[in-house]
């Protein structure tokens, strides 16, 4: 993955564009992160995270509306620990002596498990189809393409909130009649 490598080169060459502010506040706090996640996690983890925390800032987020950029850095460095750490445990409590993440086997892998995923993708997707056209496309846009809910109102010509409302909407309308 090419994109999550970046940091790590932009921290070996120091001549980086001052516009790209993103680049600069990690740069500018990248040693104080990375201490902060090894006491939470250990080196090797500390790594994996860091380069979480620049790519999900780089692909989702404003550093221009940033009013406190170090701490940005720091929630976000700490959630994400916070959820690797919750999903290595979950992926732990499953595995047994001897076996690895990558040994263990869903539990629901079978024909009765695949069958009642695709009558569940079919009450989805007749729900979906019942939602006006706009609370439809802002659903799909957001959960599929994960597209923030500037991004959506942009495209769609509505405010944030009208996206806000069209997703709510949508997520009510799929559980009640998806029964989900």
């Amino acid at each position: 993955m090419i994109g999550a490598a970046a940091p790590l080169l932009l921290c070996q060459n120091q001549n980086v564009d001052p516009k790209d502010r993103l680049t600069r506040y990690f740069l500018e706090t990248r040693a104080e992160l990375l201490r902060f996640l090894s006491r939470r996690s250990g080196k090797s983890e500390a790594e994996d995270v860091l380069q979480d925390v620049w790519v999900n800032l780089r692909e989702r987020s404003d550093p221009a509306s940033w009013r406190e950029p170090r701490a940005v850095l720091f929630t976000a460095a700490a959630n994400l620990a916070t959820d690797r750490a919750r999903r290595n445990a979950t992926a732990d409590k499953y595995c047994t002596d001897g076996e690895t993440r990558s040994d263990v086997v869903c539990p629901r892998s079978g024909p009765e498990a695949q069958a009642g995923a695709a009558a569940d993708l079919e009450r989805l997707d007749a729900a979906l189809r019942e939602l006006p056209y706009a609370c439809r496309v802002a659903f799909l846009l957001n959960r599929i393409e994960a597209q923030t809910h500037a991004q959506i109102a942009a495209r769609l010509g509505v405010s944030k909130k009208s996206v806000q409302r069209y997703i709510e909407r949508a997520i009510r309308h799929c559980m009640r009649v998806a029964d989900l």
